[in-house]
Parts: structure tokens; sequence; C-alpha cells
């Protein structure tokens, strides 16, 4: 006989209809679970183009410099996090890892400072423009927006530009800063895990935030831009703010977790897959929008492992990922007759999937296999591409994530005329990660 503990392995993994076979040696199929894995903390043992997760980098400190408690500076090496004040972020975190955690793209300054500008000789001005720049300095900011250490250049405003660093600043970047513009999709540490920087009142983290709402506030008065107009900024985060908010729809055929416990979507592969409790809302990006309450199990692919196809099993761990959630033991039993909501992600913030499926009903019919050659016909809309030369028709534009080798062809347009998507398919104006982009359709 069974023991009750195998039953309830078999129960919470779905596997209903094929416990008994779940393992040779009689028991359920192993989990691999975070504490389990070796996790990825340098670019060149990653994909190209894959986001790496944060993680604590804890190194002995440079010559001159302070150590915590343990000898060490401990930094969450993240585009959230923040090393000790008056240190560079830089210095004691890899750079290259934070750039895989947003889209970055080098642009020009909202303005040249200027040589003559009278505030070079107000010394108290003079002093919080350098306070602050040591402030941002020592967070992951500073990977994209330090002339110094951006490999292509910085994204607009720079830290590094002589003499008057926060002329480059765009007035919606300064709103973000004065924390007026929503910025919160972006993600944030607490102060107390971030040596003391905290972005809950300001956009930019900071260890002394009525100081640095004075630097930010006078700036915006000497611009004459009202709080009102700050306000009205729409919330930073494109796409991730976008996905934020959008509501999960019923799935279609396909789509959802058999009775069986195959796991189903469609949109291409998934690095991440989640089922939550329906209402919940949607995952986010890390540290702390990532696992959102009602999560009920949290599949993660390793940065260095290919993303999954369609068809693995609830609650498992196929090779190369992990469970994330539940942080040990196995994944919850789904209720039958219980509604749940499918997120499979291609990568953070990036939804192939999110839709509502009530467990133990069939799922209805897959859509067609695609052709035998890979996909869509060569030059159409969903194409393989490496350039837009290998495009044709009405989807003429290749769209390519940073850091890959090829894309898929699509359309521009949109935002102007929606029409010009299949459908199903998205819109996504890429000028809000480099001007003069043009919207694109995207996959659903």
């Amino acid at each position: 006989m069974k023991s009750a503990a195998f039953l309830a392995a078999c129960l919470s993994l779905a596997a209903l209809a094929s416990c008994s076979e779940a393992a040779s040696d009689g028991g359920p199929e192993p989990v691999t679970h975070r504490s389990d894995i070796t996790p990825v903390t340098r670019v060149e043992d990653a994909l190209p183009g894959v986001f790496i997760p944060p993680f604590l980098d804890c190194r002995p400190p440079l010559a001159g410099e302070s150590a915590g408690p343990d000898g060490k500076v401990c930094t969450a090496v993240s585009i959230a996090g923040a090393t000790q004040p008056e240190k560079s972020f830089s210095q004691y975190a890899s750079c290259d890892v934070v750039r895989t955690q947003r889209p970055y793209y080098p642009r020009e300054p909202a303005k040249v400072p200027s040589a003559s500008d009278p505030r070079l000789k107000d010394a108290a001005f003079m002093g919080e423009l350098a306070w602050a720049k040591s402030q941002i300095a020592a967070t992951g900011c500073a990977c994209c927006h330090d002339s110094r250490i951006t490999p292509r250049g910085p994204a607009q405003w720079d830290i590094a530009a002589e003499p008057l660093w926060l002329d480059t600043l765009s007035d919606t970047g300064l709103a973000l800063f004065a924390g007026l513009a929503d910025s919160s999709v972006l993600g944030a540490y607490p102060a107390a895990a971030n040596h003391g920087f905290d972005r809950s009142a300001t956009g930019i983290p900071t260890t002394d935030t009525p100081r640095m709402k004075r630097f930010v506030d006078a700036e915006l008065a000497r611009r004459r831009i009202p709080e009102a107009q700050a306000r009205a900024v729409p919330p930073f985060g494109g796409p991730i703010y976008e996905n934020s908010v959008r509501p999960a729809t019923a799935c279609g055929p396909g789509e959802g977790v058999e009775p069986q416990g195959r796991v189903l979507f469609k949109g291409g592969t998934a690095r991440y897959v989640y089922v939550l409790e329906a209402g919940s809302k949607n995952p986010g990006v890390p540290p702390n929008l990532d696992r959102p309450q009602g999560t009920v199990w949290r599949l993660d692919v390793l940065p260095s492992a290919e993303a999954l196809e369609s068809g693995l099993r609830y609650g498992t761990t196929p090779a190369g990922s992990y469970q994330d959630t539940p942080s040990e033991g196995f994944a919850p039993a789904l209720v039958k007759g219980k509604t749940y909501q499918l997120t499979a992600l291609r990568d953070v913030g990036l939804p192939t999937t999110s839709c509502l499926f009530v467990f133990g009903e069939p799922l209805g019919t897959a859509a067609p296999a695609p052709s035998p050659s890979g996909g869509a016909a060569s030059g159409s809309f969903g194409a393989t591409c490496t350039d837009s030369t290998g495009c044709s028709g009405a989807a003429s534009y290749c769209a390519l994530m940073p850091g890959r080798s090829s894309g898929y062809c699509t359309a521009t347009g949109c935002k102007a005329n929606p029409s010009v998507c299949p459908e199903k398919w998205g819109c996504l104006d890429l000028s809000s990660f480099q001007p003069g982009a043009p919207p694109i359709c995207t996959k659903p």
C-alpha cells in the first residue's frame, strides 16, 4: 500500500491518471527547488539576451574602504539594488548582469550642460549636486546612467556629465526622481535590505529621502514644472506597466492545465510559468513584484538553459528548471472546478499567455501545429529573421530583442492603425525605450 505522503504528492502533481508511474522506485518524481540550484551570476554563463535574476554578491572591500560586520561588502546585483553609501556600485557588482534586467539603449541627453551656468558658483547647490551623484553611483541605476561604465553610452541622463549632470535629465525623468510620476512597477527593495536606500517616496533610491526630495523639488521649481504637470506623466515601465494592469482573459482552446496535469500555453516558449489564484496581481519584476500573493506554483528556467515548450507537467521540474514556489515540498493539488490563472512568460515582464481556466474541465482543441519548416512562412508575420531584409509584405520589420541574434517579422505603425496587426497580436511602442523607434505588432 502506498503511503499517504505519496498519494498527497501525486495529487499535488495533478498526475491523477499516471501517479503509479511517477517514478520507477515507487515514489513521486523528484522536484528541484531554488535552494538546490547554483544561480547564474555571469553574463558569459547565460544565454544571450536572457534576464539574469538578482543575487547577493559579497566580496572584500577595496583598499581603504570599510566593510560590513563580516568583513565583506554585500550588494544586491539588481537594477533596484545598492551597495554601501559612498561606494561605487560598479566596483561591487556586475553591471553587465544588471543590464540584462532592463532594456538598455544609449540615448542623447535631454540637454547639454553649459559651462557658464550661474549655479556653478553656488557652493550649496554644487554640494547637493555632488551628494545626489554619489547616491546614484552607489545604486544599480549607475549601470545605465554613468558614461564612465556604460559600454555604448548612457541612457540619456548621465551622472558623469560635466559640469551639471542634472541638466541631462528630462522633465519626465525629473518627475520620476521626485516620486510624482509612478515608477512602482520597476520594483524596489526595502531600505533595510538595501543599505538604507529607499525609493518608496522618491523614484530614485536614496538614504535620505527628505534631502533628496528637497534637491529634486528645487529643480522642478527652477524649471517651472508645477506638481500637477509632474503627476500627469504616465506611469513608467512601458510594456512592464501595461502587462501589470492588463486583466487576464478566459483561456482559449489548448490553454490551461489539463486534468491529467499537462500545462499548455501559446505564443512560444516560456522561461517562467505561474499558476495563480484567480484575481491575483499579474507577475511583475523582482525583487518585490515577481511573487504576487496568490501564487500557487511558479517554475523558473535557469538563464543558462533553453526555455520550455508548452506541455510540461504541473508540479514537475524539467531539466534546466526549478520550482520557485512553493520553496520546498511539492506543488499544491489543484481543486477540481476552481478557476485559476495561468501565466507564461517568455522572460521577465514579457507574457506569452495570461488567462483563466477552470481546473478539471477540458481545454478544448489545441491550435494547429506549426509547419515542418518551423513556423510561419518565410518573410511573413512571425517568421524568424536576423534583419528586416528577411521580412516581406506587410510584415516588413524584424523585431530583435537586445542581445538576440534573431527575431521575428512583424509590422510597424500599429499605434496609429491597430488594424495592421494580425488578430490577437499586441502593439508595443519601442520609442519608450529608444527615441525614433517605431510601434510594432507583438506576438500574442
